[in-house]
């Protein structure tokens, strides 16, 4: 008797898969939500960059100053489907996972988008939803994987509608469009434009500054942000404000590696021809007439 695919664990909500920490009141009120002047919102599909992009922010909004523990950085930028937000100084950093499309797109905020290539992007989606005890997808073979995210049965949503939106949104004055890839091969750049972006006075403080400049440099690498976004379980559902009772001593305990290597083209050592070949065909039919991939012409398959 053939085996059942296995599939993360998720929950539905209004008929969406979705993640399973996902607040259903929060997720249902998110189309409602209404952007003050000057609030910040980050917009990334998962593993795309979040935590980077977040932390470059905050530390840009900081004069380099990083935030020292998992809490105090998820308190400075709740998620906006999984937090409520409370009052807090401005400018407000907000996060989602959602596309535009799902939130209202509003001129009052400025907004920041990171891409990554769905290769490496649908990697490290596997390797997080696998240490996440919640997802019960421990065992899970990256083929079975594969299938869950061109199906947008991994929690949140397909990869390439929550990109579309937003690329088609990349040239507005209020949204900074950036990939990962840039990102990495340019970061000094990068983070200059976003200083810009976020404000006059923040480009200005990176350039005149270099004691700033180089904190923000070294306190948004890999090996800085390793060292305080490696929560346990316990604390992510205690950050969601959720009950810890009901999960066992090995779950709460479990470290997710928010932050893992950093890296383009981890693809390569996970994707056999034949996954190979079911990504293409994925990538064709999401994306026939559009030119988002250029985004990664660099890539050869």
């Amino acid at each position: 008797m053939a085996v059942p695919r296995r599939v993360p664990a998720t929950q539905m909500i209004d008929g969406d898969v979705c993640y399973i920490y996902f607040d259903p009141a929060l997720y249902r009120e998110a189309p409602h939500f209404e952007p003050q002047d000057g609030d910040i919102i980050e917009l990334t599909y998962p593993r795309c960059g979040s935590h980077w992009i977040q932390q470059i922010i905050q530390l840009v909004l900081e004069q380099g100053e990083s935030a020292r523990t998992f809490d105090e950085f998820a308190n400075r930028a709740p998620f906006l489907e999984m937090n409520e937000l409370k009052p807090t100084k401005a400018p407000r950093l907000i996060r989602t996972h959602l596309p535009f499309g799902k939130i209202k797109f509003s001129r009052k905020a400025k907004y920041v988008y990171v891409a990554r290539n769905p290769w490496d992007c649908c990697v490290s989606c596997y390797h997080l939803i696998r240490e996440t005890p919640a997802c019960k997808f421990g065992e899970g073979t990256f083929d079975e994987f594969l299938e869950a995210f061109i199906r947008a049965e991994m929690g949140a949503g397909d990869y390439f509608d929550n990109l579309m939106a937003a690329y088609e949104l990349k040239d507005e004055p209020n949204v900074f469009f950036v990939t990962y890839e840039e990102l990495q091969e340019r970061k000094a750049d990068v983070v200059l434009r976003l200083a810009d972006f976020l404000g006059e006075d923040y480009g200005r403080c990176l350039r005149v500054n270099d004691d700033v400049f180089r904190r923000v440099m070294e306190k948004s690498t890999v090996s800085f942000m390793k060292e305080f976004l490696r929560p346990d379980q316990k604390q992510v559902l205690v950050q969601l404000g959720k009950d810890t009772g009901s999960a066992d001593d090995c779950e709460t305990k479990a470290v997710l590696n928010l932050v893992r290597q950093g890296t383009v083209g981890d693809w390569e050592t996970h994707f056999s021809p034949k996954n190979i070949e079911t990504m293409r065909a994925y990538i064709d039919a999401k994306t026939k007439g559009s030119e988002v991939m250029s985004l990664w012409k660099d890539i050869r398959i």
